[in-house]
């Protein structure tokens, strides 16, 4: 039977339930309860479907785990994920968490719908303009400004882990790596390492991470880089400047804000919130909500039509 999977309470499994839930039945809860429209994605960690909930008839993702957890320390592991989404308050450029549950010895996390990845639109498109460069900085710094906030650092910023709402906006995903610097690091993983900050692999895990994980994937989307995961150029990403047989087509602005924040000493590399306030961000920050802002007033003027 499925049991809801939440560290709100004492237990973290309760059996779930839902008007379209029938126990008796063989189906599963993710059967009974969701029209399943398509697998919109597979990896490592399991399938993600686009489904709509027969409860409120809204459209969600739900992530199923590719394989039953192997025993009481491969569930813990797994469960690890919806521990940390569900203690992250919500913010409009994170992806929301809805629930989780376990059935059959798979995990399922219900999640909020996005359009696509950045890695998918990047295939697609190659070398993204200039101005969407702009407006993900902004709308990442604002989730990644969030979790530092709460001492929480995503360790995982690369394209894959980067969605884009049905309305444009920008929203940090994937929080399965998250480090909680109130809790105890011993356990901390590194992320990709094409996007890895240079001093984490020297045990270094702190808020600056993300920053650099964000620069240098703000500069493959922008030139259309091919990242290396190690080698030459891996390490001359790394030295403080930019090579200009990348660069050479960005503007002055866009490549002094990315050798900012992959500046390859922390200690110099500015915080999410002073990049917010940097001369360069601090208009086009405006510009941002005031076009979201727009848009949203017209989703609603079409809606109530």
């Amino acid at each position: 039977k499925a049991h809801t999977i939440s560290f709100k309470s004492k237990s973290d499994s309760a059996l779930i339930s839902s008007p379209h839930y029938n126990l008796s039945k063989e189906d599963t809860f993710f059967r009974q309860c969701f029209e399943i429209e398509a697998n919109i994605g597979s990896g490592s960690f399991g399938d993600v479907f686009r489904v709509r909930s027969k409860e409120d008839g809204r459209m969600y993702a739900v992530k199923r785990s590719r394989v039953p957890f192997r025993g009481t320390t491969d569930r813990k592991e797994k469960l690890e994920e919806v521990r940390k989404m569900e203690s992250l308050p919500h913010h409009p450029n994170c992806v929301r968490f809805y629930q989780a549950w376990e059935e059959n010895q798979f995990l399922y996390i219900q999640l909020e719908l996005c359009q696509s990845s950045l890695s998918e639109i990047s295939e697609e498109q190659h070398e993204l303009p200039e101005h969407l460069i702009w407006d993900y900085m902004i709308d990442l710094l604002l989730a990644i400004q969030h979790l530092h906030d709460n001492d929480l650092i995503h360790m995982d910023v690369k394209p894959e882990n980067i969605l884009l709402s049905m309305e444009g906006v920008c929203k940090l995903g994937d929080f399965g790596l998250v480090v909680n610097l109130k809790e105890n690091l011993f356990d901390a993983t590194e992320g990709d390492s094409k996007y890895l900050a240079p001093e984490v692999l020297g045990g270094i895990f702190s808020k600056k991470a993300d920053i650099f994980s964000l620069g240098i994937t703000l500069l493959e989307l922008a030139c259309d880089l091919d990242l290396p995961a190690n080698g030459t150029l891996w390490h001359e990403l790394r030295h403080g400047s930019l090579p200009p047989t990348i660069t050479r087509h960005l503007s002055k602005d866009l490549s002094a804000v990315m050798e900012m924040m992959m500046n390859p000493d922390a200690s110099n590399r500015p915080s999410a919130s002073q990049l917010l306030e940097h001369p360069l961000l601090r208009s086009r920050r405006r510009w941002r909500c005031l076009k979201l802002g727009w848009q949203n007033a017209r989703l609603s003027f079409r809606a109530n039509l």
